[in-house]
């Protein structure tokens, strides 16, 4: 049985290039819009996604996240050397940074989540972005990386 675990991880490492992720996480590789129409210069930032350290994958993408103790944090890296550009903090409970995004609400609904763009959301002292806690799923859309980033209860 261990082997077939062992083979199993191993064929998902080989196939898609990254290893398994947590618990309570999807991601779904999305292809880049056509840019043949488009008449100026097209520029997408591309970004390895990382969940809790471990790589998942790449933009563009949508991440599904479940608000657990075990995930708290994605973050998208760039480069060879993996430079981490982004990094967003999963909220478990209401927090101090919720109760001040409570005085400068922005988000929106659309499709029965709570959206944000990534400029939207609040910001720690180490750069941060904090997905605030709600009792409904969030979704926060990374337009320069072209991430969409869904926390779910």
């Amino acid at each position: 049985m261990m082997r077939l675990f062992v083979l199993l991880v191993v064929a998902t490492i080989l196939t898609t290039g990254c290893v398994p992720g947590p618990a309570g996480v999807t991601i779904e590789s999305r292809t880049p819009p056509d840019s043949t129409k488009d008449k100026g210069p097209f520029l997408i930032k591309r970004a390895w996604v990382f969940v809790e350290g471990t790589q998942l994958g790449a933009t563009p993408a949508t991440v599904r996240v479940r608000r657990s103790f075990e995930v708290t944090h994605v973050s998208l890296h760039v480069g060879a050397s993996f430079e981490q550009v982004r990094r967003y903090e999963i909220e478990r409970t209401v927090t101090a940074s919720r109760r001040m995004m409570d005085f400068s609400f922005s988000g929106s609904y659309n499709s029965g989540y709570l959206t944000f763009t990534a400029t939207e959301l609040s910001r720690d002292r180490q750069g941060r972005y904090i997905v605030p806690y709600f009792d409904h799923p969030i979704q926060i859309i990374d337009h320069e990386y072209d991430l969409v980033l869904i926390v779910e209860d």
